[in-house]
């Protein structure tokens, strides 16, 4: 099932890869640190969510396998804080703000928190894998992304460790999902349950892409937003 979910992985990163956004923000000289700032806020808002959500999956009323239970508390715990290498990027950047001071998340990021929440209690008991599935791996298809922040916009890798340090972790953790998705992944309606998860949270992370992109366009073009004070804070 593992050569099946990853194939269905690869085809949906190339139609996400696609995206004419994406290709805007790859244009030399169309985006700056503004861009990355707006990215790493809301990636601090939904990465403080994550272990909250896998741990939520352990304490369902239905019979779960123990070492499943096992998997999903030990990974919560390993997950959690982490949203805090989010925010040590947006200080080394030049954002001295509070934490209480960051701007609310996006729509589209309350949408991608929600939904998560909503599988870890509600869908098949093994769905959120899907989410881990591809969470953990998915440094490997942003390499030209990663190059861009590094090259293009100067930021030094002492304010990329939500990527440097980030993936270095979840390279274990993919291992590890695999591995709990072999054992524990037996029949198809599971599988799919797996499958759709994975899509679905793939669709709503595009969705709040599209959404920071077009948050750092109102900057470029002086229009309203909640993002403003980053002119104010001289991040550009």
């Amino acid at each position: 099932m593992l050569e099946r979910l990853r194939s269905r992985l690869e085809e949906e990163m190339e139609t996400l890869a696609q995206s004419p956004y994406l290709a805007r923000v790859m244009e030399p000289g169309f985006a700056d640190k503004r861009l990355y700032a707006i990215y790493m806020c809301e990636t601090y808002h939904y990465t403080k969510h994550n272990a909250r959500n896998q741990a939520l999956v352990a304490t369902r009323k239905e019979d779960i396998p123990v070492n499943y239970m096992k998997y999903c508390l030990h990974h919560a715990e390993e997950e959690a804080g982490h949203e805090m290498m989010a925010f040590h990027d947006l200080k080394k950047i030049g954002i001295e703000l509070k934490l209480e001071d960051l701007p609310k998340p996006l729509s589209s990021t309350n949408a991608l928190i929600g939904y998560l929440y909503y599988v870890a209690e509600n869908e098949n008991l093994f769905a959120r894998l899907g989410y881990s599935y591809w969470a953990e791996r998915v440094y490997e298809f942003m390499q030209p992304l990663l190059g861009l922040m590094g090259e293009g916009l100067k930021i030094p890798e002492t304010a990329m460790t939500f990527f440097v340090q980030h993936a270095e972790i979840d390279a274990g953790h993919a291992e590890e999902v695999d591995q709990i998705i072999e054992r524990f992944i037996k029949n198809e309606e599971d599988y799919l349950a797996v499958e759709a998860t994975m899509i679905a949270s793939l669709k709503l992370t595009s969705k709040m892409l599209d959404e920071v992109f077009e948050e750092f366009v109102k900057i470029k073009e002086g229009k309203p937003t909640r993002y403003t004070f980053l002119e104010q804070l001289g991040i550009n």
